[in-house]
């Protein structure tokens, strides 16, 4: 197992806690006081699988005289998330009804792959991931998720995962693709997974690190990026503006599950499973989450992109985790 003392550093709660992306102080971003409720006070939007960073989305956000993620006159990505899902939220639902699927399982050595990811991986918290200022939808969501963690916890902050990015665009100031791809050897085996499911446009991908008392807090995926202007382009030529499962988010085991590793779709936790093992869930209607309580890291590669129109939708009719794809 790798050295994962070497993430010993902690930011949530320090004082020089910084947004990585704006500079901005998480505990200057934090609201002094929680709003009162004002019962209606929200914007009528659509559902996340109908209608996701449309120009009409668009266009309804920029006319709002309030933060568009705002639920009774608080701004909340959890509770706007619920209003924006056709889930059920029924709490006493099937536990065992299907929310996720295994398409297939990889067989492969991957160590030196964690190795890496461990010595590149940052803390990620609630206050510091998000990029904010990129897109009006950044900022807000952002502020809601930040009332979300002051309601629940009483605090500004909470610690999240690590994550060691592999795979990502940015633009440079003059609109042009600047990809980050870390292209060594040790990660290859990684990109080989991803081509074998059929992940043909990959906009991301990053391993994540979760230690103990480390959670991600229940949310749906929003997908902020494709309400940036520059990614605009590449969402709607997709048609994913009306489609959003045009996008398909993987998750992938890079270790066995253990004792206080818990992923959470839906009423449904997946436990109990392999390493390597690939899994495929609605992402704009599934609520999920995950945290560790446990002594040993859960670690999981994650890729964000566009798939075939092959040998995705076969594995999601017929995969399953005794589909081995060896690496």
């Amino acid at each position: 197992m790798s050295d994962v003392s070497k993430l010993d550093k902690i930011k949530e709660g320090a004082a020089s806690n910084k947004n990585y992306t704006s500079g901005d102080l998480v505990s200057d971003l934090v609201p002094n006081e929680i709003p009162q409720k004002q019962k209606g006070v929200q914007i009528e939007d659509a559902n996340y699988i109908d209608d996701m960073y449309s120009e009409e989305q668009l266009e309804r956000h920029a006319k709002s005289n309030i933060n568009p993620f705002t639920v009774d006159g608080i701004p909340s990505r959890w509770e706007h998330n619920k209003l924006r899902s056709n889930w059920h939220f029924d709490t006493k639902a099937d536990p065992q009804e299907e929310t996720f699927k295994v398409i297939c399982k990889f067989q492969g050595k991957w160590q030196a792959g964690i190795d890496r990811a461990v010595s590149q991986a940052e803390e990620q918290t609630i206050g510091n991931y998000r990029n904010r200022g990129e897109s009006k939808q950044d900022t807000n969501l952002h502020n809601g998720e930040l009332m979300d963690i002051k309601r629940a916890a009483g605090r500004d902050d909470v610690s999240c995962m690590y994550h060691a990015n592999i795979w990502s665009l940015k633009y440079n100031e003059n609109g042009n693709e600047q990809w980050n791809k870390d292209e060594h050897k040790d990660y290859h085996v990684f990109h080989n997974m991803l081509k074998s499911i059929g992940m043909y446009d990959i906009h991301q991908i990053r391993v994540h690190i979760q230690r103990l008392g480390q959670v991600t807090p229940a949310h749906i995926d929003q997908q902020m990026r494709y309400a940036r202007p520059q990614w605009r382009k590449r969402w709607t030529e997709a048609g994913a503006d009306k489609n959003p499962l045009k996008l398909r988010r993987v998750l992938i085991a890079l270790n066995d599950w253990d004792y206080g590793h818990v992923w959470q779709f839906g009423n449904t936790y997946y436990q109990g499973y392999d390493a390597g093992e690939c899994i495929v869930y609605d992402w704009c209607n599934m609520p999920h989450g995950t945290a560790n309580f446990g002594y040993t890291p859960r670690i999981t590669l994650q890729a964000t992109g566009f798939m075939d129109d092959e040998v995705f939708p076969n594995l999601l009719s017929n995969g399953s985790k005794d589909n081995i794809i060896n690496v």
